[in-house]
């Protein structure tokens, strides 16, 4: 049996790998372009209306209603991707707390080492380690199932095309 630190790392790994793939089925490159414009579009009004810059303003607030649809749509995709990220971590909880409840503290902290809701006194639990170890894993899964930005670009251009 392995110790129940790399354990528990591993299922941390696990679960951030299948949150990243569910995000990247669910938002992909076409989604992330139009997330990209929209953000565009934000930053030109912004800039407009600090200069004051009237006939912009006018002219952006046409496409304005255009680019709130583009943020309700994914604001709900990433609605949706949030709860089943909850929904994953929560069941994934839900059984290693049968498995690694009795084991309770899974690592010595430096004794002047407290983290909130993670560790008690300076030691850790198995689930703050979860915890660490999920937030520690899902960063470098999230670079490495990023919509790489060659794909946003083309269908960033495709979608410039298609307006002209």
């Amino acid at each position: 049996m392995f110790d129940p630190l790399f354990e528990i790392l591993g299922i941390a790994l696990a679960v951030s790998l299948l949150t990243n793939y569910l995000r990247r089925r669910l938002i992909g490159p076409e989604e992330m372009a139009k997330m990209k414009e929209a953000q565009e579009f934000q930053k030109k009004l912004l800039q407009a209306q600090k200069k004051g810059d009237r006939k912009l303003i006018q002219k952006l607030k046409k496409k304005q209603e255009y680019y709130q649809k583009i943020n309700a749509e994914i604001g709900k995709k990433n609605m949706i991707l949030m709860f089943m990220s909850l929904g994953i971590f929560y069941a994934v909880f839900m059984a290693l707390t049968p498995l690694y409840g009795s084991v309770g503290i899974v690592a010595s902290l430096p004794s002047d080492l407290i983290i909130p809701f993670i560790s008690q006194g300076n030691k850790l639990t198995f689930i703050g380690w979860y915890i660490l170890a999920l937030l520690a894993t899902g960063m470098p899964m999230g670079k490495i199932f990023e919509v790489k930005s060659e794909e946003v670009e083309r269908y960033a251009k495709k979608g410039v095309e298609d307006e002209e």
